[in-house]
């Protein structure tokens, strides 16, 4: 009986479609966005927008839009990351310390959130993005500082609208928060909440 013989077949070498090459796709998820999203923005500044984002993430623009509405949710979002340090469960002082020495550690861990995210100050002042959660928690921790300290409501309310602009301006101003020549600032912002008048 003879034997069959296989026949050699030239490998078919696949057939290339028309269109645009498939790349593999990066991997997506919120914490990637948002790390990408905070040098930008304070790159572009005003120009930062959700298309500008996906093309250094290397994705689509309507990628993003699966994790964030909109541009102003994206900015909510890392303002919340940013200012997660603000934390009343978690005081950057002790019961232990002095009023003056709270208030100036708090204001120091202000200070270098605001100082190492500029744009979010100016998005801020001009009413571009929602800070209530940040003005919350900062308002507990300035509460707790103050604690032991008898002033009337109006006398806190004021000072600490001053403190919070003071250190605004600070920031604004390219000051280093490392700096403490802004410590003599506060301790007569303190000085002024404590007087009677």
């Amino acid at each position: 009986m003879p034997m069959k013989m296989k026949k050699l077949q030239a490998e078919e070498k696949p057939v290339r479609r028309a269109g645009r090459p498939r790349r593999i796709a990066p991997t997506l998820d919120s914490d990637t966005i948002l790390q990408a999203a905070l040098p930008l923005l304070e790159e572009k500044g005003e120009a930062f927008s959700m298309r500008a984002l996906a093309h250094n993430l290397g994705v689509d623009a309507m990628a993003l839009y699966h994790y964030y509405a909109g541009k102003e949710e994206l900015l909510q979002a890392l303002m919340l990351q940013r200012f997660a340090g603000l934390d009343p469960q978690q005081p950057p002082f002790t019961a232990r310390q002095m009023p003056p020495r709270r208030l100036l550690a708090l204001c120091a861990l202000y200070l270098g959130l605001i100082s190492a995210t500029p744009y979010f100050v100016r998005l801020m002042a001009r009413g571009l993005v929602s800070q209530s959660d940040i003005a919350e928690r900062f308002t507990s921790l300035f509460e707790m500082a103050l604690e032991g300290l008898v002033l009337p409501k109006k006398n806190r309310l004021r000072g600490q609208d001053a403190i919070v602009d003071f250190l605004h301006g600070y920031a604004l101003a390219g000051r280093p928060a490392s700096e403490t020549a802004w410590h003599a600032s506060v301790g007569l912002i303190l000085a002024g909440i404590q007087s009677k008048n």
